[in-house]
């Protein structure tokens, strides 16, 4: 295997900047995912490392090699996308064999060879018994994983899979995802894993980036990303529901340091939380204001005050699940959530409640994103 470089890299279609400035190492054997809304660059990183999309500034290294002026055949990656792009008129097994007939492949190829790499990546992903059908008598389920197996059949340095199992149910997701995991942990291979769905690239990467209009808001650990977003943009995206985003203005009184949204919201913030907050402060009409973040599992609710720095609303509206509530509350034109276990306290709407924020789980921001209802 190998490890995928980006050095300065930009991409621009005329005047329109795709990618700004990306640099990141991949290391050898890391699943690595790029994340973020549909227009972040996300399956353009994936097409310039293919060789499918040119850089426009910088360089990209695959083995330590740079490979900016090398076409996609000699490359050697191999990319999956979302759509399946099978050959109608072949079999199955024709279709997952294709990348083997390639002339560089193919004078090392015994029949025996391609037969037995075919079934075991075939039998791996579920679809050995489906070898002699053609793409017409499959379901999208069943073309998605023939499309993967197409893309994994041989040993390149990098795969390269960009949404490969978004038309999958729920079920063969889930499958599938701990199929690639398991794949990925044995063979110590690389990949590079395109997805807009967080909770796929949480549970399958070592390392994940967070792409936001072609600039990388976050990368790390999925427990970094998750527990300890560096902005409101990752905070929002990653997580459902959403992060808590409040916006409200910082006040010092009687020595005390407190965060005030509205009239029914002021927050004592502990010492711990001040270096932060210090580092996320901005003006907004003339008021200093910080944007203050929260997982919405972070927060306790109670018929009783709870502690010195509870706060105490109404509940706007209810929700009940399996095995959580959901509550929701009106704070100063937005809302406010709130997931506990269920418990056998009963609640109804509008009644007033106590909130405990968790301060260790806390986090401010600077705006950098719209919030509302």
């Amino acid at each position: 295997m190998a490890e995928v470089r980006f050095e300065n890299v930009t991409k621009k279609y005329g005047n329109k900047v795709a990618i700004r400035n990306l640099n990141l190492t991949l290391k050898d054997g890391e699943f690595f995912s790029f994340i973020g809304p549909a227009g972040a660059g996300k399956s353009t990183c994936l097409k310039m490392v293919a060789g499918i999309e040119p850089v426009t500034e910088g360089n990209i290294y695959i083995g330590g090699k740079r490979v900016n002026d090398l076409p996609p055949q000699e490359r050697n990656v191999a990319m999956a996308f979302e759509t399946y792009n099978l050959y109608p008129n072949f079999s199955v097994y024709d279709n997952i064999a294709f990348p083997l007939r390639s002339p560089k492949i193919k004078s090392t190829m015994t029949p025996e060879k391609e037969k037995a790499a075919v079934e075991e990546i075939a039998n791996f992903l579920g679809i050995g018994s489906l070898l002699d059908r053609r793409p017409v008598q499959l379901s999208g389920g069943q073309k998605q994983r023939v499309s993967l197996a197409r893309a994994m059949v041989r040993k390149p340095l990098v795969y390269l899979l960009d949404e490969p199992i978004a038309h999958l149910d729920a079920r063969l997701k889930f499958t599938t995802q701990t199929q690639l995991k398991k794949l990925a942990s044995q063979l110590g291979i690389n990949i590079i894993y395109v997805t807009h769905d967080y909770r796929e690239a949480l549970s399958l990467s070592n390392r994940l980036a967070v792409l936001r209009k072609g600039v990388v808001e976050q990368m790390g650990t999925p427990e970094d990303v998750f527990y300890r977003p560096t902005g409101d943009f990752v905070g929002r995206f990653v997580g459902e529901p959403p992060i808590n985003l409040v916006d409200g203005e910082i006040i010092t009184k009687d020595g005390k340091t407190l965060f005030k949204s509205g009239e029914d919201f002021t927050l004592t913030i502990q010492e711990s939380c001040l270096g932060q907050l210090q580092q996320a402060i901005f003006e907004e009409k003339g008021k200093k204001m910080s944007r203050l973040g929260i997982r919405c599992q972070e927060i306790k609710i109670g018929k009783n005050k709870i502690s010195d720095s509870s706060i105490q609303l109404p509940i706007y509206a209810i929700a009940r699940e399996a095995e959580a509530t959901l509550f929701t509350f009106e704070l100063n034109r937005v809302f406010l959530q709130v997931k506990v276990d269920n418990v056998a306290e009963k609640y109804s709407m509008s009644e007033k409640v106590w909130l405990d924020f968790n301060q260790n789980h806390m986090f401010f921001f600077k705006k950098t994103i719209e919030i509302g209802k």
